[in-house]
């Protein structure tokens, strides 16, 4: 069954049509999503591009190969490479936050 029911029409002009098109392939929204969402008063940010989400794929491949490294060896001056692991989350977590969509 589905969540919305409620049908809505709407008419544009060419030009209002086109400045909602622009707006919509920049947010990487569907056309519906965005519009819920500005009618809701959320956020709507630009999509973050393609690179984004390999760049936390790998902050978090190198997070993971250094906890491994840490475990298996016992290395004895751990505390540069735990500084250097907290820097990477900070990262990885300034990245999410600022291209975090709102759901």
């Amino acid at each position: 069954m589905r969540k919305r029911n409620c049908r809505i029409e709407i008419y544009f002009t060419r030009s209002e049509l086109e400045t909602l098109t622009k707006k919509v392939r920049k947010s990487g929204l569907s056309r519906e999503g965005y519009c819920r969402r500005v009618l809701n008063d959320s956020e709507v940010r630009q999509a973050p591009s393609a690179d984004i989400p390999v760049l936390i794929r790998e902050l978090r491949q190198i997070e993971l190969s250094l906890d491994q490294l840490l475990k298996s060896r016992g290395l004895p001056d751990q505390t540069g490479v735990s500084r250097t692991m907290e820097e990477l989350h900070r990262v990885e977590r300034m990245i999410a936050q600022a291209y975090a969509r709102e759901d």
